[in-house]
């Protein structure tokens, strides 16, 4: 992914996290869209060039699908997906099975043990997705509404 790509992906990013996080987070503080740029700004302070971050577009021949976004870590023989995201029109068509196999065989090769990623309880798809994949849940956030008394 070129600069001028990384930039169009990363103020996309902001708006889907954004809309991700309103979805799923449920407390007062910054506005959705204001804590999404924080967050992303401090995962990727150097954008494309911070150290140990890979983002790639997915592509079918010429055509861009979606994009992986996937820390790893060397020395800890571990990586971190924080997105696999593909385009609306392209989904339930096997693209992100072979997305996930292929970053899979990517990771076996530099001789990484542990693959790791996080999923909203909602996101019924992704979760499915990587329950066939053999991903396994290593905990679970829970919460329950109260009402103003």
């Amino acid at each position: 992914m070129s600069k001028d790509e990384f930039e169009n992906y990363f103020q996309n990013k902001i708006e889907r996290f954004s809309d991700v996080l309103s979805e799923n987070i449920h407390e007062q503080g910054d506005e959705p869209s204001t804590k999404a740029l924080k967050q992303l700004k401090g995962l990727l302070p150097n954008g494309i060039e911070t150290p140990n971050h890979h983002i790639f577009d997915i592509q079918r021949g010429e055509k861009v699908i979606g994009f992986v976004w996937l820390k790893i870590e060397e020395e800890k023989k571990s990586a971190f997906l924080y997105e696999i995201y593909i385009f609306e029109e392209y989904r339930g068509k096997g693209f992100g099975t072979e997305t996930m196999n292929h970053l899979e065989d990517f990771l076996i090769q530099k001789e990484i043990y542990y693959f790791k990623l996080h999923v909203f309880g909602n996101n019924t798809g992704a979760r499915k997705l990587y329950e066939e994949l053999g991903f396994e849940i290593a905990g679970i956030n829970m919460l329950k509404p109260l009402s103003k008394k």
